[in-house]
């Protein structure tokens, strides 16, 4: 693993976390039906086009991030997303 980086705490560096009772979830993206999982959206897969890896950035008191984001418009249809405790971001093109 990466210096400054911990496993994740929400899928435990799984890559998945369980569906529970969501009702739109076979049609979600990332759902897994074989283990009614989806993909981890803190460790990677809440990037466009991203995927879980497992691992986050660690907070500045040195535990792995459970992320909480605010967002602003830098574009037309880009969003920046900035997470409150650890500053790791990222941008969403919607395309529009």
């Amino acid at each position: 693993m990466e210096q400054g980086r911990g496993t994740c705490p929400v899928c435990n560096g799984t890559h998945r976390v369980p569906a529970g009772n969501d009702k739109y979830k076979t049609v979600t993206s990332g759902y897994d039906k074989e283990t009614d999982t989806f993909e981890c959206k803190n460790c990677g897969g809440q990037y466009m086009f991203g995927k879980p890896r497992g691992d986050v950035k660690l907070r500045p008191d040195g535990t792995p991030c459970t992320h909480s984001y605010s967002s602003k418009n830098v574009g037309r249809c880009l969003t920046q997303y900035t997470c409150i405790h650890c500053s790791e971001s990222y941008q969403i093109d919607s395309g529009g």
